[in-house]
């Protein structure tokens, strides 16, 4: 039971936060605002993949011209969000995924930061609370920011990492791999970079602490290539397409003041606008809003009686800081940050905010814990007490400020269409009604149509043509007869056709993507002016067309597949293709 205790009160203070969270499954069939037609978008199509083709979904036709699902951080191909989708309509898997990495994250947490620190029982349920009920997991919820929700697990993956380092324990890999798969799966790449960034400082305070620093040394090393052997499969297809393609960009060009900082953690600062307006605001205000309560206000001189080993801590809360205010000069730790692989697409520094409530919260609570370190036998009681009733009142003020506008995210009914598409294969579109949310991807898709109008950071993009064009000749056709033909067997990542004449190309409107395959050994896919081709010089009777994320590792090498022209094209097939 002692064991058991302090779970029960983590359980107490979430369903106490929690409590208004049931209002976002109030109107089942209406949609989210912002980006959550975007990932809404992503769940679904891995959704009817599994549902109407029975299929491992590695191929997404429906939006930009198909884009690669394995490797794009945005699809969770794989991830527990995935799982629930299969069970689930993909709007509640992707509430239910809320709720199931707000619990697990607060088990690991727990667990973690009491592993690392030492701790008694009481601490580190403050750490958990203070750190996962600050206003930066709402603020991403509203938004529909759900690639950075997965920033709950910023702590586990650091104090069991760090735990590794100085004590050796090989069950620690166990949760170590298990957040890295998460954080990788749900395309939680601001997390990662954050982590990345912790662990390399985090880490040499733990050589300098240690007194077997060549083994805390050696256990770095030997963690890092685990885990990066280990999850490959998984990170390496990925940075290597982001690294390739790209990401829209728009720089970070107003950087925060100090004085922001009081509006951002402790100001009511969430919604819908900055009560006290910061000095100057480049994005929307959810980029801003951290409201972490008015208690650890009060309680933030305590981070002068955290022990001297903490110092450094500090320090790096400090420099965080820093980087979260933004570009301010040439001596900016920014100015490095974008000069580094992946950093370097860096657009929106006040996100840093999730590493600076981590830092902040840890030397709290270890503040915390040295005053009750100090305090004698006879008043730990009463302490305790008082911390709890702290932690009570601190609960409701961040419920209120965090979770008042549930209700305000699904609120939108998806548009009317007038198009109707009765084809196994999706016609590809420009753009759907607006319905009200940033992008209109999940409509379109539901509709089986493919859509131009993308909200997708990769620039991995290809402007294919629509059905309202003058120039769209199908979604399959042969070049240079323009004759439609259509797929004897289609799914999402595979095409089946038959009785292929010769001296045709078989054209797909789709961009071209080395990753496609043909089951006729001498017949390769080729690109035609950017769009999946294959030459067809003699008669097929059957030929099987599927993508393949082996092959696909060929796109990031230097080799073009650009096919051979039969015969020279006008001018105005030029334009046409």
């Amino acid at each position: 039971m002692k064991h058991i205790r302090p779970y029960l009160g983590l359980v107490f203070f979430f369903v106490l936060y929690l409590w208004n969270f049931p209002i976002v499954w109030k109107s089942p069939e209406q949609l989210g605002r912002f980006d959550w037609d975007l990932y809404t978008f992503h769940v679904e199509f891995l959704r009817k993949s599994y549902l109407e083709f029975n299929t491992f979904p590695l191929w997404n036709p429906y939006y930009g011209a198909g884009f690669p699902v394995w490797e794009n951080p945005s699809s969770k191909l794989g991830s527990f969000t995935h799982l629930f989708a299969l069970f689930l309509p993909s709007v509640d898997a992707l509430k239910l995924s809320f709720l199931f990495y707000f619990a697990l994250a607060g088990i690991l947490n727990y667990q973690s930061f009491r592993l690392y620190n030492q701790s008694k029982q009481l601490t580190p349920i403050l750490f958990v609370c203070l750190f996962q009920f600050s206003g930066f997991f709402f603020q991403k919820f509203y938004a529909g920011h759900l690639n950075q929700i997965q920033g709950l697990f910023l702590p586990a993956f650091v104090f069991y990492f760090l735990t590794y380092l100085k004590e050796n324990r090989n069950w620690i890999l166990i949760p170590i791999l298990l957040v890295a798969y998460i954080l990788l799966s749900e395309g939680a790449i601001y997390t990662i970079t954050q982590i990345a960034f912790l662990v390399i400082f985090l880490a040499g305070r733990e050589v300098f602490l240690s007194d077997r620093k060549k083994e805390t040394i050696y256990h770095f090393f030997s963690l890092s290539l685990i885990l990066l052997v280990v999850l490959s499969f998984k990170w390496i297809p990925m940075f290597l397409l982001v690294h390739k393609v790209g990401r829209h960009f728009v720089p970070d060009q107003f950087p925060l003041n100090l004085s922001d900082l009081y509006s951002i953690f402790f100001g009511s600062s969430q919604h819908p606008l900055l009560s006290q307006a910061l000095s100057q605001m480049q994005y929307r205000y959810w980029e801003y809003g951290n409201y972490l309560g008015q208690i650890p206000f009060y309680l933030s001189p305590l981070l002068l009686f955290t022990k001297r080993k903490m110092d450094s801590v500090l320090g790096l809360l400090g420099l965080v800081v820093w980087i979260m205010i933004g570009k301010t000069s040439s001596l900016s730790p920014v100015t490095i940050l974008e000069n580094l692989p992946i950093y370097s697409l860096e657009r929106v520094y006040p996100r840093w905010s999730l590493s600076v409530i981590f830092l902040f919260v840890w030397c709290l609570v270890m503040g915390i814990q040295t005053i009750t370190d100090k305090t004698p036998k006879k008043y730990e009681r009463h302490l305790s007490i008082s911390l709890l009733i702290l932690l009570f009142l601190h609960t409701l003020d961040v419920r209120k400020m965090n979770t008042k506008y549930l209700d305000e995210i699904f609120v939108l009914l998806p548009p009317t269409l007038n198009i109707s598409n009765q084809e196994s294969y999706p016609i590809t579109v420009g753009t759907v009604p607006d319905y009200g949310s940033d992008s209109r991807m999940l409509p379109a898709l539901q509709a089986n149509l493919s859509i131009n109008d993308i909200y997708e950071n990769l620039t991995f993009s290809f402007a294919n043509q629509t059905i309202d064009s003058p120039e769209y000749h199908g979604e399959f056709f042969l070049y240079p007869s323009y004759k439609k033909i259509k797929p004897v067997h289609w799914k999402p990542d595979t095409f089946q056709f038959e009785k292929l004449p010769a001296d045709q190309i078989l054209v797909i409107n789709q961009k071209f993507h080395p990753g496609f395959i043909t089951n006729v050994p001498e017949l390769k896919t080729c690109s035609l002016n950017g769009y999946l081709a294959i030459m067809v010089t003699k008669s097929i009777h059957q030929i099987q067309i599927s993508y393949s994320p082996f092959a696909s590792f060929s796109f990031y090498g230097k080799n073009e597949f650009v096919c051979e022209t039969l015969k020279k094209p006008s001018s105005t097939e030029k334009n046409i293709l």
